[in-house]
């Protein structure tokens, strides 16, 4: 009887998985969900750019405007942003989001790269890579890349089978790398590498889960983007042709299968220093009712992006590396802290005319729900700075740094190859008596920003990426550079040297015509909050509420040196917008948790979202600014209520 019993439950379940089902079915040209027909009306939404506590609210927008899917990358450097670590805790854990979505009758698609793209640092790659594997070539069937590749797949993959559709969870496709098409050159390499990543997600994830890749809608980028096993889909944005001149190419690539769009284009990326971009939200609604129509009401649609959220911490990709001329010295355009993307949902989660006008369109089509209300925002209060420590006292303080954070060397190294993935690093030597002063300082080149000081004279000068290489007079021996990163480009062109990926200084420095030597580096974001989830990492906190430390009053130097300022505020009981107006180009960090970049010099992004389960984490809220070029008279910030993402802008700042 026992048996037989056992011999029930299991036929039960056997039962039970057979009716879960989602595939491809080509003579019927459509997904197949359960036996059925069937057609996804996806949003893109990514859970590493949304606070946890909020992920519920947007998951309840999207469906309320008649959505059925959710898509999201899963990006390799939130998960693993150390070597053989895992991390799925706060606003990393996947597991939690999934299960959101699942709860609420909510499809998913996983995009688990590697490459993503998606304005994120590195493209999704961590930056450890960059240390010490200078033979890398990253998208390519290159034996130490594809080595890191296939460990990192065995940590994520397995643990996505039981969220798999037919295993009872949301999950209905993965896509298999991203615009793979667009990455030259187009040859048996470049297929191999595909083939790998294939097999690898095959062995992982099962011989039935819908494999799928995306490119741009022409001819030649679909071709090189997919091979056999994996469904080739599209994107594209408003304008440019007919849904059935934009679906002709894929139809060419796939004869028979569902017409699918993996990414419609809500908006468009941003910059610093750059216009905000804006897709008009009627001709963006009247695009997406043709969508919708297409192919008697068949097409699967993924709109990119339905929530754009915030690149927190140092997250925010760049664009480039662009050729200016001279072959080391690329343009690199770094990416706003800002992902609000013009999409139907702000960078809040509030509701938008837009949102309105796609939800009216999408109920024709899907049953569509009573929308959330949009979180409470707080305003008119300003958060009063003091400073506790300038530059001079950050390096006469780094003996009481936890061990690890000061590094000796003959020459100047990179700052991955330091330890140091993100963020700021300090340059420190004595200039010999051997070279002659005054002289020529010269710093061929290096990631992304460099600012130049003398212990004796102050601030000296500071250059950029983007414009030639600079020389410096020196008139003192003690020098201090401090390099400051604007976010790894995440355009993944296989193309460009490993050092052109790399921050900080790259190479030597010279005076005059000798290098110079006996360099120790600060390595400054090591001691300070990583992401968002990385609220109290060792040492900082206790370092930082030192304040400055009480030695002799120094002479005034010329010019404005980087400081770390703190302010005190109440806990806010809603959400905000931090104004920065008036202060230059800084790191903002509220209660522990990295905010991210602010540089209301270079616009157009004037305002740091902050939800409240940061700001109001604490009874008395602790702000940190690590500040880098000025602050205002008053030193203060200012608390509101709207954003302020489309303001001027100054490329000449970048």
């Amino acid at each position: 009887m026992k048996n037989y019993r056992v011999l029930l439950l299991v036929l039960a379940i056997l039962a039970v998985t057979e009716l879960r089902s989602f595939s491809i079915n080509y003579e019927k040209n459509c997904y197949e969900k359960d036996g059925n027909c069937y057609r996804y009306i996806s949003g893109e939404m990514h859970y590493f750019r949304i606070p946890p506590d909020q992920w519920l609210d947007r998951i309840l927008k999207m469906k309320a405007a008649g959505f059925n899917t959710i898509q999201t990358y899963i990006p390799w450097n939130v998960h693993q942003p150390t070597e053989n670590s895992f991390n799925a805790e706060g606003i990393a854990n996947l597991y939690e989001y999934l299960n959101l979505a699942g709860t609420n009758d909510v499809d998913v698609i996983v995009r688990p790269g590697p490459f993503l793209a998606t304005e994120w640092d590195y493209g999704g790659f961590p930056a450890w890579l960059l240390r010490g594997r200078p033979t890398l070539e990253i998208r390519r069937n290159e034996t130490v890349f594809m080595k890191e590749v296939r460990k990192w797949y065995k940590k994520l993959l397995p643990t996505l089978v039981p969220y798999l559709y037919e295993n009872g969870g949301p999950i209905i496709a993965a896509q298999v790398e991203n615009e793979f098409g667009s990455n030259k050159p187009c040859d048996a390499d470049h297929y191999d590498y595909l083939e790998q990543l294939r097999e690898i997600y095959r062995e992982h994830l099962g011989q039935n889960v819908v494999l799928l890749t995306v490119d741009g809608d022409s001819h030649r980028l679909a071709k090189c983007g997919n091979i056999d096993g994996l469904y080739s889909t599209v994107n594209f944005g408003v304008g440019g042709g007919t849904p059935e001149e934009k679906f002709a190419v894929q139809r060419k690539q796939e004869p028979k299968g569902p017409f699918a769009c993996s990414a419609f284009f809500s908006g468009w990326l941003d910059h610093w220093g750059l216009e905000f971009n804006k897709v008009d939200a009627e001709k963006l609604a009247d695009a997406w009712n043709d969508l919708l129509e297409f192919n008697n009401r068949s097409a699967s649609i993924s709109m990119y992006m339905f929530h754009g959220g915030t690149n927190y911490a140092y997250m925010q990709g760049s664009k480039g590396p662009y050729q200016t001329g001279i072959p080391q010295y690329p343009e690199v355009w770094p990416k706003m802290t800002s992902y609000d993307y013009d999409a139907p949902l702000s960078e809040a989660g509030d509701t938008t005319w837009k949102y309105q006008l796609l939800r009216k369109v999408t109920a024709k089509f899907s049953k569509i729900y009573d929308v959330p209300k949009n979180t409470t925002k707080e305003a008119g209060r300003n958060v009063e700075f003091e400073a506790i420590y300038d530059l001079f006292d950050i390096i006469d303080s780094a003996s009481n740094w936890p061990s690890g954070h000061v590094v000796k060397s003959e020459f100047p190294l990179a700052m991955e190859e330091m330890g140091q993935t993100h963020g700021l690093v300090i340059y420190n030597t004595t200039i010999p008596e051997s070279i002659n002063l005054p002289n020529s300082l010269y710093i061929p080149l290096f990631g992304d920003r460099v600012y130049i000081y003398t212990r004796a004279e102050g601030f000296v000068g500071k250059a950029t990426r983007n414009k030639p290489p600079q020389k410096f007079e020196i008139k003192s021996r003690e020098l201090i550079i401090v390099a400051d990163d604007n976010g790894h480009t995440c355009t993944g062109h296989v193309r460009y040297p490993y050092y052109l990926y790399q921050k900080g200084i790259i190479g030597n420095v010279t005076l005059g015509n000798q290098n110079l030597t006996n360099w120790t580096a600060y390595l400054l974001s090591s001691l300070l909050p990583q992401e968002p989830y990385d609220r109290n990492p060792v040492g900082w906190t206790n370092w930082i509420s030192r304040g400055v430390p009480k030695t002799e009053k120094r002479k005034r130097v010329k010019g404005y040196l980087p400081t770390i300022y703190r302010g005190v505020s109440p806990k806010t009981k809603g959400d905000t917008f931090i104004d920065t107006q008036g202060w230059g180009k800084g790191l903002m960090m509220i209660n522990g948790y990295n905010l991210g970049r602010y540089w209301p010099l270079a616009g157009p992004q004037k305002r740091i979202f902050c939800p409240v389960a940061y700001c109001g984490a604490w009874e008395l809220s602790n702000y940190i600014l690590l500040e880098l070029e000025q602050a205002p008279s008053n030193m203060t910030l200012s608390l509101r209520s709207t954003p302020l993402v489309d303001g001027p802008y100054d490329g000449s700042q970048v």
